[in-house]
């Protein structure tokens, strides 16, 4: 693929938290070619990797955060969302059907927004739950909305005891068939069994194509 300098530029851009510069980087990519797939994939999430870095080793205040939290959902409210097919309605049933949180511990959502989006307008039920939710919670909801999946966001390690735990109360809950999906930060370079978890998603495209995947094994 041709390298695109704008996607460094925009990377930079929304780390800075640069929200107008940013929406008109990303339209500048369009123009020339570059797929909203490579956008979000080059940029959206290069950019969330790096301030994920910056909050595990603590190299941030508060208002970096929140101003490259405004850029980036910026680019995807203003940008990204009009060029991704519309959201589909799509029936209610377990395998079109995801639950999607961060877990207890951590108030990061910025991933979680470009998962969602990324999966409603693939035609999948996303219900978000929110930030610092407990696995009990996710089971709970999970059930409750018959949904095949969870996805669980964090950025911090020491979330990983209540990770670990949503697969143990779905088996206690008699539900070993809901598949429970993991990604954010620092857990990405965990392995799913550290996890207790069905699979490891390295981006959004990663937990598309995993979905993808299990309903052409079904």
């Amino acid at each position: 693929m041709k390298k695109y300098p704008e996607i460094d530029e925009l990377i930079q851009a929304i780390v800075q938290g640069e929200a107008h510069l940013s929406v008109n980087l990303a339209e500048a990519l369009i123009a020339k070619g570059l797929t909203i797939e490579s956008i979000i994939q080059d940029g959206l999430t290069a950019a969330l990797q790096s301030l994920n870095a910056k909050c595990t080793n603590e190299e941030f205040n508060l208002l970096e955060i929140v101003l490259a939290g405004r850029a980036m959902m910026a680019v995807m409210d203003n940008v990204i969302i009009r060029y991704l097919p519309p959201a589909r309605a799509t029936e209610s049933v377990p395998e079109k059907t995801l639950v999607l949180g961060t877990i207890e511990g951590d108030i990061h959502e910025l991933g979680k927004h470009v998962v969602k989006m990324l999966l409603r307008s693939s035609g999948y039920r996303v219900i978000d739950i929110g930030k610092d939710i407990r696995p009990e919670e996710f089971v709970e909801r999970a059930i409750q909305q018959d949904a095949g999946y969870i996805g669980v966001s964090s950025l911090l390690t020491t979330t990983i005891p209540s990770i670990r735990r949503i697969k143990e109360l779905l088996n206690k809950a008699g539900r070993p068939d809901i598949k429970v999906i993991a990604g954010g930060g620092a857990i990405q370079q965990t392995s799913r069994d550290d996890l207790n978890v069905d699979f490891v998603a390295q981006s959004a495209f990663d937990i598309l194509n995993y979905l993808k995947n299990l309903q052409d094994e079904g």
